[in-house]
């Protein structure tokens, strides 16, 4: 299981559960699962994010979905990965520019998380989840 908290563009937004029932293919096929208001993703983040994934059966060499302003964070949640020459395994993540992560190499039994995100986009840190602000931390 992997629970990520994405900050949301504003405060004060009523709590929204979504819930997804979907056949899981082991084609290499990346699957949007949730992506901003008004998109064709079957789920809504209220941030400018979107969230993929992928399984792969056998050995794949791959292109990650990109949009353009978007960073990619691509997680290994089972299984193992080869990206611009570096192994990855499970429980690994690699960020950089959408370039240098475009085309990825799969072997079999991977499963990936990958979530592309607007870095520029606006959203608040109100709320509950880590009181620490980037940079504020100050060790005594």
């Amino acid at each position: 299981m992997l629970q990520i908290f994405i900050r949301p563009r504003e405060q004060y937004l009523s709590p929204n559960v979504q819930f997804f029932d979907r056949k899981i293919t082991r084609d290499g096929a990346w699957n949007l699962l949730a992506g901003p208001k008004n998109t064709a993703s079957p789920l809504t983040i209220r941030e400018a994010t979107y969230l993929y994934n992928a399984h792969f059966d056998k050995q794949t060499k791959t292109t990650l979905p990109n949009l353009m302003g978007y960073r990619p964070w691509l997680y290994v949640m089972e299984g193992k990965l080869k990206v611009n020459g570096q192994k990855l395994t499970k429980g690994e993540a690699v960020t950089g520019d959408p370039v240098e992560l475009e085309r990825v190499k799969a072997y079999p039994g991977t499963t990936l998380v990958l979530l592309l995100t607007d870095l520029q986009a606006k959203m608040t840190y109100a709320g509950n989840f880590s009181g620490i602000k980037r940079f504020e931390y100050v060790a005594e």
